[in-house]
C-alpha cells in the first residue's frame, strides 16, 4: 500500500509536469524553479537524525518520503486518500523532528506541484528538513544550476558572446536580474514553446512577464506559507490598487462567485492576491498581459529584509562592474550615495530619467511623463485610460500586433478592428470605420515589429483628429533618439527596458502625454486620478546610470547597424531583408532608424544551420548593448504561426538587434554564418 501511495505522488508530480508542459505564448509563465527534474539520486552515506540516509536538495520530494516511511513503520501512507495521510504522516513526524526546519528550493517546488496546502507545507518543511537536507542556499539557482555570477561579470557579450550550444540557459547580461536568457540553437527556441524539460531545466531565468524570476518565485512562495489556506496560492502585485485589478480580470475570466482575497504582505508595500490553486492560470495572464510586475530587485530586497532569508547568501555582485563591462559609463563621486541609499536617492534618479525621456520628446514637460515598472504596464495604463474616456468603445489595431497588447483591447477590453499596415488600403479601412464608429483609440507599433513597417503616421493622426479619435504610440522599436513621434501623436509609450537602458536588467516603461494634443486634458485626469509610482528604487537608479549614455550608444548602434543591413541586402543567400530605412521625413526622423532589422534567407531550410552557426548572442528582447538574434516568429507566435504567415511573417524569419560591436566585427560574423551553410 506504501509503494502504491507513493507511485500515486509520484504520477500526480508528473500529471501537473505534463500539464504546466507547453504553456504557449498565452500561458508561458513558469516560475523559474516550476520544472525541476525528477531523477532521483543515490541517497548519501552520512546518517541524519532517527538514522535516515541524507539527500542532497535534489532528491525528489517522494524519494525522501519514502525513505522516512520505512524508518517508520507506525507513520503509514494509504492510497485511498493521499493527501490526508500525507498531513498526518507529517505531524508525526514534525513532533519528532522539531520545529527548526526549511525546505529546499527543490521541495518548495515539488510541493506546489502536489497540491498540498501551505497550511500543510508547514509541517511538511519541518519533517523534510531536519538534518535531511544540507542549508538551504538563497544563491540563485534553478533546476540544480547555480549560477556564480561573479565569476562571468568580466565576460564582455559584446566581444565573447553566448552563442554555442552549451550556453542555453545563460542569463543575458551575465546579471542576477538579467532580462533576457541564451537560446542558441532552433531547436532551443521549439523545445522552450513545447515546455522541453531539457531546455526549461537549463534556463537561469527568462523574459520577466513570461518566466517568472527565482526571486520573485520565492517570495510568492513566502506569501503562500503565510497566507494561503489548503487548496490556495498567492501572488504578489506591487500595489493594493493593482492587486483589486488582478482580482477583476481574475473573475472576469473564470466568474464573478471566484473566491478571493488581498492581503499585504508583511509591511513591504506590496499586495498578494490570494486565489483558488485553479485560477492560476487566469492570474498568470494577467500577470503577462498588463505588466504590473514586482522587480526582481524588489524580489530579493524583500527576502532580505522581511523573510526568513534576510540573512541567507545572497550573490554578491557589484552592479557597477556590470555596467563597466556592458557599457560606456563610469560612476563618479556622485554615485556614492547611489550605492549607499538607493531609497532616499531614487526621487532623485527619477527626476533625471524623466528629464532625459522629456528632453527627446521635443522638450515636452517632465511631468507629463510617467514612469511604470514594465513596458507593458505603460501600455495597458494607456489603453485602459482610452477606454475609460470613451467605455464601451472598440479600438482599432493598426499593424502586425505584440499579442499582449492586442490581449488587452479583445480579451479584457471590448474588442479591436484589427487592420494590417501590408494592406496599401489600410488608411482608407481605418478612415471607415471612425467614421461609422466610435472609438476608444488607435493602437500602433512605429516601426512595426518584426517587419519594420512606417505607415504615413501624420496621414494618420489627420484623420483621428479629425474624427476625436486618439492616437497611442508604441516607440520601443526605434527609440526617441531616432524618431520624433510625440509632435504627431497623442501618447507615445515605451519599453525603457529597451535602448534607453542597454544594460537589459533594468524592468521599466514610460509613458509621455502630448500637451498640444485634443486628448491631452482627459489623458491627463485620468492617468493623474490613476497612476501609482511603482518602479522600485534600486530599479530607479540603476535605469538613471544606464541612461545617461542613451543618445551616445544610439548613435553608435545607427552607424554600426546600416553598413551590417547594406551588407545582408546585397548577399545572394538572403532573401528578404526589412529595415525601416526608406523613411526619410526630416519631421519624423532624427539621428537614424535604430538597430533593430529582419531577414529570411533564400533557402528557409538554412535558416536553423545559420542561427547555430552565427556568433551572437541569441535570445528574446531587444535594445541591448550587445548584439541579440532570434527566431522573432517562433518565440513570440508559435500558437499562431500559420496567422503570422498570412499576414507576411515568415516563420524562418530571423529578428537582430544591433549592439555596440563595431560593424566589420558584425560582418564578418554574418559572413561566417552564411558561408557556414553554402558548403
Amino acid at each position: 500500500m506504501l509503494r502504491r501511495a507513493l507511485r500515486c505522488i509520484s504520477r500526480r508530480c508528473y500529471q501537473v509536469r505534463q500539464s504546466r508542459g507547453h504553456l504557449g505564448r498565452n500561458q508561458r509563465f513558469k516560475s523559474s524553479t516550476a520544472a525541476a527534474t525528477e531523477e532521483s539520486k543515490e541517497p548519501k552515506d552520512e546518517l541524519g537524525p532517527m538514522g535516515l540516509r541524507k539527500f542532497d536538495d535534489e532528491t525528489p520530494l517522494y524519494d525522501v518520503l519514502e525513505s522516512i516511511v520505512e524508518k517508520r513503520p507506525d507513520v503509514g501512507l494509504t492510497s485511498s486518500d493521499t493527501e490526508r495521510s500525507m498531513k498526518a504522516f507529517v505531524e508525526v513526524g514534525a513532533k519528532t523532528l522539531g520545529e527548526t526546519a526549511k525546505l529546499s528550493e527543490r521541495q518548495w517546488v515539488q510541493l506546489d506541484e502536489l497540491g498540498i496546502a501551505p497550511g500543510t507545507e508547514t509541517v511538511i518543511k519541518t519533517i523534510l528538513y531536519g538534518g535531511f537536507f544540507p542549508e538551504y542556499s538563497t544563491e540563485v539557482a534553478t533546476r540544480g544550476t547555480r549560477l556564480d555570477f561573479a565569476s562571468r561579470l568580466k565576460r564582455n557579450l559584446s566581444t565573447q558572446p553566448f552563442w554555442k550550444a552549451d550556453s542555453l540557459g545563460e542569463p543575458l547580461p551575465s546579471s542576477p536580474h538579467a532580462c533576457s536568457v541564451s537560446m542558441p540553437c532552433w531547436e532551443h527556441i521549439v523545445g522552450y514553446e513545447e515546455g522541453d524539460p531539457e531546455v526549461w531545466d537549463a534556463l537561469a531565468l527568462g523574459y520577466p512577464r513570461f518566466v517568472v524570476h527565482p526571486y520573485i518565485a520565492r517570495l510568492f512562495r513566502a506569501c503562500d506559507r503565510e497566507m494561503a489556506k489548503y487548496g490556495e496560492a498567492c501572488f504578489a502585485f506591487p500595489s493594493e490598487r493593482v492587486a483589486k485589478r488582478a482580482c477583476d480580470y481574475i473573475r472576469h475570466k473564470n466568474g464573478s462567485q471566484t473566491p478571493l482575497r488581498i492581503q499585504q504582505f508583511r509591511d513591504t508595500g506590496i499586495y498578494a492576491v490570494i486565489f483558488p490553486s485553479g485560477a492560476r492560470d487566469a492570474v498568470l495572464k494577467f500577470w503577462q498581459h498588463f505588466g504590473f510586475v514586482i522587480s526582481s530587485r524588489w524580489a530579493e530586497a524583500i527576502l532580505r529584509e522581511h523573510t526568513c532569508e534576510k540573512n541567507s547568501d545572497f550573490p554578491t555582485v557589484d552592479h557597477r562592474l556590470v555596467r563597466a563591462q556592458t557599457m560606456p559609463t563610469t560612476w563618479g563621486q556622485d554615485d556614492t550615495e547611489y550605492c549607499t541609499k538607493p531609497l532616499e536617492c531614487s526621487i532623485k534618479a527619477k527626476t533625471l530619467v524623466k528629464q532625459r525621456l522629456a528632453a527627446e520628446a521635443s522638450n515636452c514637460d517632465p511631468e507629463d511623463v510617467y514612469l511604470y515598472s514594465s513596458g507593458m504596464a505603460a501600455i495597458s495604463s494607456s489603453l485602459l485610460a482610452a477606454q475609460k474616456m470613451n467605455p464601451g468603445c472598440k479600438s482599432i489595431q493598426l499593424g502586425f500586433p505584440y499579442l499582449d497588447v492586442y490581449k488587452i483591447q479583445t480579451v479584457w477590453g471590448p474588442g479591436s478592428h484589427f487592420i494590417s499596415d501590408m494592406n496599401p488600403n489600410w488608411l482608407d479601412q481605418v478612415k471607415n470605420i471612425v467614421q461609422t464608429e466610435q472609438l476608444s483609440s488607435v493602437v500602433i507599433e512605429f516601426p512595426g515589429n518584426p517587419l519594420l513597417q512606417t505607415p504615413d503616421i501624420m496621414a494618420l493622426s489627420a484623420i483621428l483628429k479629425e474624427n476625436g479619435v486618439p492616437l497611442i504610440v508604441d516607440d520601443t522599436i526605434g527609440s526617441s533618439a531616432n524618431f520624433n513621434l510625440i509632435d504627431h501623436v497623442d501618447v507615445v509609450v515605451t519599453s525603457l527596458t529597451k535602448w534607453f537602458c542597454g544594460t537589459g536588467d533594468v524592468m521599466a516603461g514610460s509613458m509621455i502625454l502630448n500637451r498640444n494634443s485634443p486628448f491631452y486634458s482627459r489623458f491627463k485626469s485620468i492617468t493623474t486620478n490613476e497612476y501609482e509610482d511603482m518602479v522600485y528604487s534600486e530599479d530607479a537608479v540603476a535605469l538613471e546610470v544606464s541612461s545617461r549614455t542613451y543618445i551616445e550608444r544610439m548613435e553608435k548602434v545607427n552607424e554600426t547597424t546600416k553598413p551590417l543591413v547594406k551588407f545582408l541586402r546585397e548577399h545572394k543567400l538572403v532573401d528578404k531583408l526589412w529595415y525601416p530605412d526608406s523613411l526619410q521625413d526630416p519631421a519624423i526622423i532624427k539621428r537614424g532608424h535604430s538597430g533593430l532589422f529582419s531577414f529570411v534567407l533564400e533557402n528557409t531550410e538554412d535558416s536553423m544551420e545559420f542561427f547555430r552557426n552565427l556568433e551572437v548572442n541569441k535570445g528574446p528582447s531587444l535594445g541591448t548593448n550587445f548584439t541579440l538574434a532570434c527566431p522573432y516568429t517562433l518565440l513570440a507566435h508559435y500558437d499562431e504561426l500559420e496567422w503570422a504567415e498570412g499576414l507576411g511573417i515568415s516563420r524562418h524569419l530571423i529578428r537582430v538587434s544591433t549592439g555596440l560591436e563595431e560593424p566589420e566585427d558584425l560582418i564578418s560574423r554574418f559572413d561566417r554564418a552564411l558561408e557556414s551553410i553554402r558548403r
